[in-house]
């Protein structure tokens, strides 16, 4: 009897094994044959907010390129003043798409059914225009609510050119100029960016008084330095360097008062600043306008990339004056105001 159960609990012990050594051997198999077991393929990661708003940057600065491109090659983008312009347009979205960091690739395969890049088709200068005011909104609300501060810097650079060549390509064609604020923001009263609009205890959220004192100096050198530019000109130019004074005068105290240091021992304005020799030539008392316009605007551009989201549009406003000021005095259009380190020549 002992011999049967002996005999019960080997044979049962045998069929586990059995099968065991089966799959082994059919999985070996399949390898052998090349095939393996399917797995699920590897998934596109979800681009976040802050990739959102570069990669819509890139994509209108591309689309942008390709329709100034395709206009231009029509007969009216291929005239004078309109083709130099549209050559503006196309090479400075180059170089925007460029900086910005250009099309994010992957690495993975695109998806079978993933629609293909058709071919750009032909627009009229008009269509342009439009497309360049649209682009231009967008960057102005992105530039002013993204999440990562010098990424905000530079689209908020990128606005301020697109809403120069729309103003150029407008006044090319003689068309009337599409709006330019983003669809939320309050109609401009003043053009002036006022500080008390967004202001904390240091003027702006996210930055220091320091950094708003920077912005109260700045204005201060460029009101002294309008003012000496005021006295070394006649008629028209004169007119409007002392205008120009006065208006800086007035937002360097706007800006001190907002941080709270006005007359403290933390106001950083002086009595006088150094000033270039030979103020008597209208061509050095105009270089002097162009870079102190510059150097406003290059204030304006290292403060949007300090403040807090959604506090930023008095400064992204102040860079936008500035940049027109110092063009209204001469100054070549570059494809990113207020950005000296990024600074390249035209290429229209």
């Amino acid at each position: 009897m002992s011999t049967d159960q002996d005999l019960a609990a080997r044979h049962d012990l045998v069929r586990p094994l059995t099968r065991l050594v089966a799959a082994a051997v059919m999985v070996l198999t399949l390898a052998a044959c090349g095939l393996r077991a399917e797995t699920p393929p590897p998934v596109e990661p979800s681009p976040d907010a802050v990739e959102q708003v570069r990669a819509r940057t890139v994509a209108d600065s591309l689309a942008l390129s390709a329709a100034a491109t395709a206009a231009a090659a029509l007969p009216d983008g291929a005239v004078e003043p309109v083709s130099p312009v549209l050559a503006d347009v196309a090479g400075y979205s180059d170089q925007h798409a460029d900086q910005l960091g250009g099309v994010y690739v992957s690495g993975l395969p695109a998806p079978t059914d993933s629609p293909t890049t058709s071919p750009p088709t032909t627009q009229s200068v008009a269509e342009v225009l439009e497309e360049l005011a649209a682009a231009t909104r967008t960057a102005l609300a992105d530039a002013d609510a993204v999440d990562d501060g010098p990424l905000a810097r530079l689209i908020a650079s990128i606005a301020t050119s697109r809403g120069e060549l729309t103003q150029r390509l407008a006044a090319a064609t003689g068309a009337e100029t599409p709006s330019l604020e983003p669809d939320d923001a309050p109609a401009p009263t003043d053009p002036t960016p006022s500080p008390s609009d967004t202001a904390t205890t240091s003027g702006v959220d996210g930055l220091t008084t320091g950094e708003v004192g920077v912005l109260a100096l700045v204005h201060d050198e460029a009101g002294y330095g309008f003012e000496v530019i005021a006295a070394k000109l006649s008629g028209d130019q004169r007119s409007a360097a002392r205008a120009t004074a006065a208006a800086h005068r007035a937002t360097s105290e706007d800006w001190a008062a907002a941080a709270g240091i006005d007359g403290s021992a933390q106001d950083p304005r002086r009595a006088s600043y150094a000033l270039p020799a030979g103020l008597d030539d209208p061509a050095v008392s105009s270089a002097l306008a162009r870079s102190l316009e510059t150097a406003v605007a290059d204030a304006y551009a290292d403060a949007v990339a300090q403040a807090e989201p959604g506090s930023r549009s008095a400064l992204i406003a102040g860079l936008r004056r500035a940049t027109a000021d110092a063009a209204a005095w001469g100054a070549t259009h570059v494809p990113f105001p207020g950005l000296p380190e990024r600074a390249q020549q035209p290429t229209g």
